[in-house]
């Protein structure tokens, strides 16, 4: 009975479990978590759309908003042009003196900074090699005139020896032709018995003799004129001989001349670099010492180098300011004499010599100077700063501001490039507002705020 109590137990608790297990969910256990996701979605949500609706109040603010520019007021130019290059200043005739022959300095006689006149004596070399050379010189002279003497006078013996052949073939002529008539005669009378054969046989002899005699007469005569070609050559050639020895000694003399240092022009020395019983070699070799250096300064000249931007501004006989570091608060004037026919490939600047009168000598080769030229203008031109002007692919522009604060855009035309500052030769009119530095935002018509840049920013050096 009991067993039978538990069992019944048992099973009412099972199925109350069942019971329970079965028994649907309340509502509430599904809201509450829809409801907190929603709360999370809404507060991490409302912030951005807040945000977003700010960027783009702010977006439209700023498109609202006007652009500020820099601008400055457009200039014109300067009716008297002004530039200034460096210059640098040479003497207008300069030289190296070198050594003409080989030796010792014996003596010089000036110091830099001596004038010198033009073949003034201004060294001594000693030249013991060239000397002996001279001599030997000399006596090849006294050989080869001996020699020629001997030659003349074997040429006039020979000449002589001519004559008496000449005399003798003559006279061997004249002893034919009359042996000739002798035997004519007497082959006549013996054929009329005049005379006996034996005569005719006598002038036949005579004549044959007569004939060879002719013969050897004329083999001398040939013999002596051989004799005279023969010395005639060897005058000729003793002749050569003295010629070459003449010449030989006359070279060694005139380099002898060179023991003596000359000045070539007059002047001052600028530089010495021997001194009494130096070494020195002939030539002006890279090896070989310069002895002296001599300059003319009466008269500088002075080399600038033109950009080719302002090559049309400059033309011979041009007056220009010269400003020297030695003299800072003095000026003086200098004259374009000669302009280079070409630009430097490299540079592109054109070279330009000026001439600036230095009688007093204040001025010495070496210094350097700036050069101003100074020019009037022929044309007025509109000067803007270089940072106005914008290069696109398709030109060259610059900006504008009119009088209702809208932009212009214009096409430039760069007359002539001064660094920081460019000349237009049309475009915009002294007066206008020019935009500086403009942005890719500033486009042709929209309307800015204009706002003037500070003066050292629009400053020219015009």
């Amino acid at each position: 009975m009991d067993r039978r109590i538990t069992d019944s137990v048992d099973k009412h608790d099972v199925a109350s479990q069942g019971e329970h297990v079965r028994r649907p969910l309340h509502p509430a256990y599904f809201v509450v978590p829809i409801i907190a996701i929603a709360a999370l979605v809404v507060i991490g949500a409302v912030p951005r759309l807040i945000q977003k609706q700010t960027l783009i109040k702010e977006g439209q603010a700023t498109q609202r908003q006007t652009l500020s520019v820099s601008y400055v007021v457009a200039r014109a130019s300067a009716p008297l042009e002004e530039f200034t290059l460096p210059g640098n200043t040479e003497a207008i005739q300069h030289a190296p003196i070198y050594a003409r022959v080989d030796g010792y300095l014996h003596q010089r006689f000036v110091d830099i900074g001596d004038i010198v006149h033009k073949g003034q004596v201004i060294a001594t070399i000693e030249t013991p090699e060239l000397d002996k050379q001279v001599e030997t010189a000399t006596n090849a002279i006294a050989q080869s005139k001996a020699n020629l003497e001997n030659s003349r006078q074997s040429l006039s013996k020979a000449q002589a020896d001519e004559h008496t052949a000449a005399a003798n073939v003559r006279k061997a002529k004249a002893d034919v032709d009359y042996y000739k008539v002798e035997l004519a005669r007497y082959r006549q009378l013996a054929g009329q018995g005049a005379v006996s054969l034996e005569d005719h046989d006598t002038r036949l002899q005579q004549y044959n003799d007569g004939m060879a005699a002719l013969d050897a007469a004329q083999e001398a005569q040939q013999s002596a004129q051989a004799t005279i070609r023969s010395a005639e050559a060897g005058v000729h050639v003793a002749e050569a001989a003295l010629q070459a020895a003449t010449s030989q000694r006359g070279q060694y003399a005139a380099s002898r001349s060179f023991q003596k240092v000359q000045a070539l022009f007059d002047g001052i020395v600028t530089k010495l670099n021997v001194d009494a019983g130096a070494l020195v070699s002939s030539g002006s070799s890279t090896s070989n010492t310069v002895l002296f250096e001599i300059a003319q300064i009466d008269l500088l000249r002075i080399y600038a180098y033109v950009p080719e931007q302002l090559v049309p501004d400059v033309r011979a006989g041009q007056k220009a300011k010269l400003i020297f570091q030695a003299y800072p608060k003095e000026s003086f004037e200098g004259t374009v004499t000669n302009i280079a026919g070409g630009l430097d490939p490299t540079s592109k600047t054109l070279q330009v010599e000026l001439h600036v009168p230095n009688s007093s000598h204040r001025l010495l080769p070496g210094m350097y100077c700036q050069v101003k030229f100074q020019e009037h203008s022929a044309d007025t031109l509109t000067v803007v700063p270089s940072t106005a002007v914008q290069t696109r692919a398709s030109g060259v522009y610059v900006y504008t501001i009119d009088s209702s604060n809208h932009v212009h855009r214009h096409s430039a035309d760069i007359q002539r490039d001064l660094g920081g500052h460019v000349e237009l030769a049309n475009a915009v009119a002294p007066g206008d507002k020019v935009i500086i530095s403009p942005s890719d935002d500033v486009v042709d018509g929209i309307a800015v705020n204009p706002v003037l840049a500070p003066a050292d920013k629009s400053s020219s050096a015009i």
